[in-house]
């Protein structure tokens, strides 16, 4: 950040298409775009004696080149012909927090046209003017953005911008003030420089358009619940846990997108249900509840060491944790009495006391997802009933249960590549779907058919379900009871799905997840241990394998 001042102007407006053609402020033209003294360039970025640090840990990939040249005669400012697969990694990273986080489309471009005046999409780890580093040139010294580290850390730094934006836009009147001016009154130059946020919001409206779908397979609010779960650490590595007999066991990739650590035995409860979700400053927080105990763990650090486990609350049945828009985790728990949740007060702050949700199945199986607006939405299946509620408002109050079918057996959500949510429940007939049609309008139950050549004509009867977005936008359902795994997929994104074929054979659980690189990877449990199954394309599978060695046997 550059030249600070402590001006914040929160400008009103209407709300703006996400398209190529959107002018976020002027001027906009090439060439009307001055070189301005104190501004970091592109072409200037080795004369400045300055190092750039990764982005992604994995580094750039080979699609990231091919991006890069095809965005570059598309650009009109700043960046034009000056992208490369760095710099794409670096956006690419940018836009998968804006969206891991719940954010919009517009939230990615209002980062992005920051990322573009402030670095030239450079991880600058060497300070260039005053302390600032980074990415987004934030200063260590001002106190809010966080350590020298920690605005080095692109996911980090972009998580700092966003509770940044929520400050000064609550409520989401973000999405109703122009582009530039949103970035400006986040970021604070010196009157003079507050136009350059505003000329690059054409280009990385494009950015954003190009990259939006890729490396994200779950851009979600939450991940899979249940006897297995798996998400990523902040560096990208996934991190596992599977509920035994004998308590929880915990498994880590070695390395971003590669090889497994073996099992490890950490305590906790005992044949648990389990919820993973991510604090706003990237460290996980693990969940586990039976019916007599409410445990929970954390990193100390993004990927890092774990706590000890600490008392959470009282037992129930079925646990799900999700992140509101403004970072702070909501957790939901059943049991017998219905559903009661509690939630972070600050962002990673303490948490406040159990209330209830006014009602709910109970002993329900719960499902958390957000809505394209940033607004989070509860599913709640008992073996009898199907209830639904949602927030009014981003990080805002809860609406009443309604009902959302009959009842089943598992679910699983996730979001289409356009941001509508479907929902999936299995039942003694197979598996159905139901998706929204509009911001608060829904379609009918519908079956997953057509029928496959193995006569799985609506998946699996009365299977644990898990969902999760191949790189390309499509969602993949997958489904195992005891004696069958099976899978269906979107032919294309927003579309119908496939015929259901089979995906492997019977087991007890499974959870899907995704690496660093977009690749979905698939865990199921037996009593024998835990397998998993991962992308090699985008149709090709690898065979089932043991996850290093055969874990925690789950009945």
């Amino acid at each position: 950040m550059r030249k600070p001042t402590t001006r914040i102007s929160v400008a009103t407006g209407t709300i703006l298409a996400l398209t190529a053609t959107l002018v976020g402020g002027s001027p906009t033209a090439a060439a009307e775009r001055k070189q301005d003294p104190n501004e970091i360039w592109p072409q200037e970025r080795l004369g400045l004696n300055a190092r750039v640090g990764p982005c992604d840990p994995a580094g750039p990939s080979a699609a990231d080149g091919e991006i890069a040249n095809q965005l570059n005669p598309q650009l009109q400012n700043k960046m034009a012909g000056h992208l490369n697969a760095y710099r794409i990694s670096c956006a690419r990273t940018v836009i998968q927090t804006v969206r891991a986080r719940g954010f919009n489309p517009r939230a990615a471009a209002i980062a992005i046209a920051t990322v573009i005046v402030e670095s030239s999409i450079d991880n600058l780890y060497d300070a260039v003017d005053h302390d600032s580093v980074g990415l987004f040139q934030q200063r260590p010294s001002v106190g809010e953005w966080g350590t020298v580290e920690q605005c080095r850390d692109a996911v980090y730094a972009t998580g700092s911008f966003l509770r940044a934006m929520e400050r000064f836009y609550p409520n989401g009147s973000w999405n109703t003030a122009p582009i530039g001016e949103v970035a400006a009154d986040v970021q604070r130059p010196a009157d003079q420089y507050r136009y350059r946020y505003a000329v690059e919001a054409n280009d990385a409206i494009k950015i954003v358009d190009r990259l939006w779908n890729v490396g994200m397979g779950r851009p979600s609010s939450s991940q899979e619940s249940g006897r297995v779960v798996s998400a990523q650490s902040a560096d990208g590595r996934l991190e596992t846990f599977a509920a035994g007999a004998d308590g929880v066991w915990h498994a880590w990739q070695t390395r971003v997108n590669g090889e497994w650590s073996r099992w490890e035995l950490i305590g906790g409860p005992k044949n648990a249900q389990l919820a993973i979700a991510p604090s706003a400053d990237g460290r996980l927080e693990l969940f586990a509840i039976n019916g007599q105990t409410f445990n929970h763990i954390w990193q100390t650090a993004p990927s890092a060491g774990w706590s000890g486990w600490h008392n959470f609350g009282g037992g129930g049945t079925d646990v799900a944790a999700g992140f509101n828009a403004d970072g702070r985790i909501e957790v939901f728990a059943s049991g017998p009495d219905g559903i009661f949740h509690r939630y972070q007060a600050p962002v990673d702050g303490g948490w406040s006391g159990w209330e209830g949700t006014g009602g709910g199945p109970a002993n329900a199986q719960l499902a958390i997802e957000s809505a394209p607006d940033g607004r989070l939405e509860v599913f709640a299946l008992s073996g009898s009933t199907f209830e639904h509620k949602w927030q009014t408002a981003p990080n805002g109050g809860w609406s009443g249960w309604t009902g959302f079918g009959t009842g089943g057996r598992d679910l699983t959500v996730d979001r289409n590549a356009d941001g509508r949510l479907e929902v999936f429940a299995s039942n003694a007939n197979g598996v159905f779907h139901k998706y929204q049609t509009g911001a608060s309008s829904w379609s009918g139950w519908e079956g997953t058919g057509p029928a496959g050549s193995n006569g799985l004509s609506n998946g699996p009867a009365n299977a644990e379900l898990t969902s999760d977005r191949s790189p390309d936008g499509r969602v993949e359902v997958f489904a195992i009871n005891g004696s069958t795994a099976a899978h269906s997929w979107q032919t294309n994104p927003n579309a119908p799905y496939s015929a259901w074929e089979t995906f492997g054979t019977g087991g007890t659980e499974i959870t899907a997840t995704h690496n660093r690189d977009g690749r979905i990877e698939v865990i199921a449990t037996s009593g024998s241990g835990v397998f998993h199954k991962w992308q090699t394309g985008a149709t090709s599978w690898s065979d089932w394998a043991w996850l290093n060695d055969a874990g925690p046997g789950i009945s």
